[in-house]
C-alpha cells in the first residue's frame, strides 16, 4: 500500500500546492488532471510488482528486481522495499488524499451554483 500512497502523494502534493497558489479554487483542468495523474503515477510505482501480481512470479525475476537500486525510478520502489512495514495509516492517508479531492470538486460546484 505503501507504493501506493508515495505514487499517488507525487501529483497530489503538486496538485495542492496549486489549488493553494490560486487562493482554494480549482478549474476543471485540475480537478479532471488530478485524479487521473494520481491513477497514471500509482500504477508506474507498482509496475515492479506486477509480474507478480499476474502470476509470473519466479524466483530469478522477483530476485533481480528486488536487489536492483534502479527500480527506484518507479517512484523509490527499492528503497521504500527495504523498508517496508505494514501501517493502517497508509490505508488512511489514501481515503484522506480522495476525500480531499471530492471536497475540492464540491466546492467548486457550490460555487459555480451559487453565482447563477
Amino acid at each position: 500500500m505503501n507504493h501506493l500512497l508515495v505514487g499517488c502523494g507525487v501529483p497530489f502534493a503538486a496538485a495542492v500546492v496549486v489549488y493553494v497558489c490560486r487562493r482554494f479554487r480549482a478549474s476543471m483542468g485540475l480537478l479532471v488532471a488530478t485524479p487521473v495523474l494520481m491513477f497514471l503515477c500509482a500504477t508506474w510505482a507498482v509496475v515492479p510488482d506486477l509480474p507478480r501480481i499476474v502470476g509470473w512470479d519466479s524466483m530469478d525475476a522477483r530476485m533481480a528486481s528486488a536487489n536492483n537500486p534502479w527500480i527506484d525510478v518507479f517512484f523509490w520502489h527499492y528503497t521504500i522495499n527495504q523498508h517496508e512495514s505494514y501501517s493502517p495509516w497508509f490505508n488512511v492517508g489514501f481515503v484522506f488524499m480522495l476525500a480531499c479531492l471530492f471536497f475540492a470538486a464540491w466546492r467548486e460546484l457550490r460555487l459555480a451554483e451559487g453565482k447563477k
